[in-house]
C-alpha cells in the first residue's frame, strides 16, 4: 500500500510540475525594460506627489509623466509579447498567461496515467496474494 502512496504521490508532483513549467513565461527583454522605465516614473510621480514643497503643476506633471510611460509600456509589451494579456499598472508589470487547452489535455492526461498505474498495481498487487 506505501508503493501505491509514493507512485500517487509521484504522478500528482508530476503532473503539477508539467502543469505549471508551461504556465511560467517570461517577457521579451525590451518589453521588461518598457515596464521597468513605467516602475521608475510612478516611483518618481509618488515621491513628487508626497513632497509637501512641490507645486501642483508639478505634481500633475509627474502624474502625467507616469501615465504615459505606463501605457507606453501596455502597448509595447501588448504589441511584441502575446503572452502579456490584461493591464500594466505602473509600477507593478508582470505577465498573465493563460491556459491552453493542449496544457489541460496534457495534465490530464498524466494524471490519468498515474490514476492507471495504482489500478493496475493495486490489481497486480492483489492477485500476488491468491493461489
Amino acid at each position: 500500500m506505501r508503493s501505491i502512496s509514493v507512485l500517487t504521490g509521484l504522478a500528482v508532483a508530476g503532473a503539477a510540475l508539467v502543469m505549471s513549467a508551461s504556465a511560467a513565461q517570461a517577457v521579451s527583454p525590451s518589453c521588461q525594460k518598457a515596464l521597468d522605465d513605467a516602475e521608475i516614473t510612478q516611483r518618481n510621480a509618488d515621491t513628487v506627489k508626497a513632497d509637501p514643497k512641490a507645486s501642483a503643476a508639478d505634481k500633475k506633471a509627474a502624474v502625467d509623466e507616469a501615465n504615459r510611460a505606463a501605457s507606453t509600456a501596455q502597448r509595447f509589451c501588448d504589441s511584441t509579447d502575446p503572452a502579456v494579456r490584461g493591464a500594466v499598472k505602473a509600477g507593478l508589470g508582470g505577465t498573465q498567461g493563460s491556459t491552453s487547452p493542449a496544457e489541460l489535455a496534457a495534465g490530464s492526461a498524466v494524471l490519468a496515467a498515474g490514476a492507471a498505474g495504482a489500478v493496475v498495481m493495486i490489481r497486480r498487487r492483489a492477485s500476488a496474494g491468491r493461489p
